[in-house]
């Protein structure tokens, strides 16, 4: 393989466009002439190559000695591919052969490279133990020998792991710093850097922050790289919608949710489209039209099963069940709400324990069952502060007070409300119900 070829096969397996690989130093007539053999670089353009793309110059230019380099990188592009298919076996079968090369000649780069590989496909499958061990290592070596470019790709591994154990408040300073690193390894372009705005705008939304998030949401969707992948793009619009929701700009919100969802069927990104369907399930049922939302929810769940990976499955069921209560349909909304707690058993999950907590508990205060209906919600509010997300224990506090006041519950009642009370907590004008509204 020529030099040329080998730098555009590194380039693109790290998603970097010729622009990108320049990073304002070098144009992108020179970089395409460089790969179509056209010109030769210099030394220190070879060096600068070599950084950017995480490799040696002897590796770039194939000199004898280093085709375990060569193996090494071309199985990590494969492997690559497979973790962004979601073939998570694949990829682990390809790691365990890197595994062998790198230890064999020493390859340290590569070594570091199936670290942050075998971390992602373990936060990806709820391994968090072995995925938290392996970014710790390899954020120290990272660290110790100035590799930039990695660290900041850990530290947003890191902030991801939080994100999916809804440890939102330790979520946020990890992709903060993660965006401060790649910007100091001129990585500003990566799509890296564009996952880390999206995931960062997720977990200032979980927090109720939705004016910061959607600022990062919006930056995303400004990108260059956005603008190369339309999944990026996609996942950027979805984040707007999100927001705009949360703001309770409803039509905006549908406007953006459809936009994604086009883009997700056209790509045939089932995973992203279960989640928008599943918004958009949200957004029918805030506008009062439970039975769109019905079927929004029930195409998200049969999506799930193309899938065979109950992805957010809870958080579906639970939603199904809180259309059910608001028909009146208390039997159809028990049923929902127990699979739902049922599959937080499994997951683990308690966040969305918590949630389909709320929802029985005004199941059970429905049919008079108080005592039950205050337990549940106690529970359910311990967990969202031990998460961080008080303006939601609060908010749910207040519409839960209000409804023991309604039912004639006043003892119970004035327990929720003196705590709303007792807080900083101003709600706004409109501000819809719990039962309504997942935060």
């Amino acid at each position: 393989m020529s030099l040329g070829s080998r730098i555009r096969q590194l380039r693109q397996s790290r998603g970097l466009t010729q622009q990108q690989l320049g990073g304002g130093k070098l144009s992108k007539s020179f970089i395409s002439l460089v790969e179509r053999e056209r010109t030769r670089p210099s030394v220190d353009t070879l060096v600068l190559f070599a950084r950017r793309l995480g490799t040696s110059v002897d590796a770039l230019l194939g000199q004898d000695g280093h085709m375990p380099d060569l193996a090494a990188e071309s199985l990590l592009t494969l492997s690559r591919e497979a973790v962004l298919q979601r073939d998570y076996p694949t990829a682990s079968k390809l790691l365990e052969a890197i595994t062998f090369i790198a230890g064999k000649y020493g390859l340290a780069e590569a070594a570091r490279e199936i670290q942050l590989q075998s971390a992602e496909i373990a936060i990806e499958q709820g391994d968090f133990v072995p995925a938290s061990a392996a970014l710790a290592s390899v954020l120290g070596v990272c660290e110790r020998d100035k590799d930039y470019w990695r660290l900041g790709r850990t530290l947003f591994l890191q902030g991801r792991q939080m994100l999916r154990q809804r440890e939102y408040a330790k979520a946020v300073p990890l992709y903060e710093k993660a965006l401060a690193v790649l910007r100091s390894a001129r990585a500003g372009r990566d799509p890296v850097r564009i996952h880390t705005l999206i995931e960062l705008g997720t977990a200032l939304g979980s927090l109720d922050k939705p004016e910061p998030a959607l600022r990062r949401y919006q930056e995303a969707a400004q990108s260059q790289a956005a603008k190369n992948n339309p999944i990026l793009a996609g996942r950027a619009v979805w984040g707007l919608g999100w927001m705009h929701r949360k703001l309770g700009s409803l039509e905006q919100a549908r406007e953006f949710l459809v936009k994604a969802k086009d883009v997700f069927e056209s790509a045939e990104e089932l995973t992203d489209l279960m989640r928008v369907l599943h918004n958009l399930g949200q957004v029918e049922y805030e506008q009062g039209q439970p039975k769109e939302a019905l079927r929004h929810f029930h195409h998200a769940l049969r999506v799930m099963e193309r899938l065979q990976r109950p992805l957010d499955r809870a958080k579906i069921l639970t939603e199904i069940g809180r259309v059910h209560f608001t028909l009146g349909e208390l039997a159809e909304a028990d049923h929902f709400v127990g699979e739902a707690l049922a599959e937080t058993q499994r997951t683990g999950d308690v966040v969305e324990a918590a949630e389909a907590q709320i929802v029985l508990s005004y199941v059970r205060l429905a049919r008079g069952e108080v005592t039950g209906a205050v337990d549940g919600v106690r529970r359910a509010m311990t967990t969202f502060r031990e998460r961080g997300m008080n303006g939601k224990a609060l908010r749910m506090a207040r519409e839960f007070g209000l409804a023991l006041r309604k039912r004639g519950a006043y003892a119970e009642s004035a327990e929720f409300l003196a705590l709303v009370a007792e807080s900083t907590l101003v709600a706004s004008p409109g501000t819809a119900s719990l039962l309504q509204v997942r935060t």
